[in-house]
């Protein structure tokens, strides 16, 4: 049986979604986007991708991940910081967790 948590999550997501494309479609429609709003909304999508990636690598279902998965998620973020290729930066991200995998 599904618990109710997860059925409000389900709906609190489903609602900012649908507002968040209502927005898009609202605001899209305008000549000139005010620059605060701009602001805001590009601190929000930053926001949300962190959040996202933290959750990623942090937790496996509801469990903490294992350590060479974050270090793997780090050493892909130091190579996407130094702008390597992508082909780079997925090699170190997964070699990096591949090898300390092997190791433990």
């Amino acid at each position: 049986m599904v618990d109710a948590e997860l059925l409000v999550a389900c709906a609190v997501l489903a609602g900012a979604t649908y507002l968040v494309r209502l927005a898009g479609v609202t605001l899209g429609q305008q000549d000139s986007f005010p620059e605060p709003a701009d602001r805001t909304v590009d601190a929000a999508i930053a926001v949300v991708l962190a959040a996202v990636a933290a959750t990623s690598t942090l937790y496996d279902g509801d469990q903490l991940a294992d350590w060479p998965r974050a270090s793997g998620v780090l050493a892909g973020a130091a190579a996407a910081a130094l702008r390597l290729p992508l082909i780079v930066v997925l090699l170190a991200a997964g070699g990096t967790a591949g090898v300390l995998r092997l190791l433990s």
